[in-house]
Formats: structure tokens, sequence, C-alpha cells
């Protein structure tokens, strides 16, 4: 008989057979999530950053708007006193330039007036 130089192997006995067991577990699913990339993660942070500072951007607009608003307010305001002022004024000073009365505060200073020594002037 030749040697062989193979390893002898033995037979494996077969496995009996099993019953089917009473609660079957179910395989487990595997996550089919894809990882975000790097480029994808900088580009959602660089958004978000840019979206809060619109937001902010747009925040202070407003209370600017509304600062500005109230600002004009009281410059109207203002206005709209000097305007009463200067009415008051120009009724004053045309209450103060009437004829009548300048006549008067003249007879009362003892002045008269000459009416041959009037002129009227025209261009």
């Amino acid at each position: 008989m030749a040697q062989s130089t193979a390893r002898q192997l033995e037979a494996i006995p077969k496995k009996q057979e099993q019953t089917a067991p009473i609660h079957k577990t179910l395989p487990k699913v595997r996550s089919t999530r894809v990882p975000f990339s790097g480029f994808e993660i900088m580009s959602a942070a660089l958004l978000s950053l840019l979206f809060m500072g619109m937001m902010i951007l747009v925040i202070s607009s407003k209370v600017n708007l509304s600062s500005t608003q109230y600002e004009l307010q009281n410059v109207n305001q203002k206005i709209v006193e000097i305007q009463n002022d200067n009415v008051n004024t120009k009724q004053e000073v045309s209450e103060l330039s009437n004829k009548s009365r300048l006549m008067k505060v003249a007879q009362d200073a003892g002045l008269t007036m000459n009416d041959n020594s009037i002129r009227n002037v025209s261009k």
C-alpha cells in the first residue's frame, strides 16, 4: 500500500433535524441610512449660520425702523408746534400794525398826521 501524504479526515456525523421553534426570530434589519459627507455637514452649518444672521438682521432692521419712525413723529410734532407759533406771531403782528391802532398810539404820544405831506409812490 502506498502511503499518501493527505490527511485522514474523520467523517462528520449528520446533525439531526431540529423541530421548528415556536417563536421565530426576525432577522435584524440593517439601517439603510447613508452617512453625511463632510461637505454636506459644512454646507448645512453654513446655511444655518446664514439663516440665523438673516433673522438677526431682520429683527435689528425692524427695531431701527421703529426708532426712526418715533423720531420722525417727534420732529413732525415740533414742526406743527412751530407752524402754530408762526401763525400766532403773524396774527399778532397784523393786529399791532393795524392802522387804527397805530393812529391811537400816535395820538397818545401827541403826534398828528398831516395828510398833505403823504405821497403815494408807484413803480
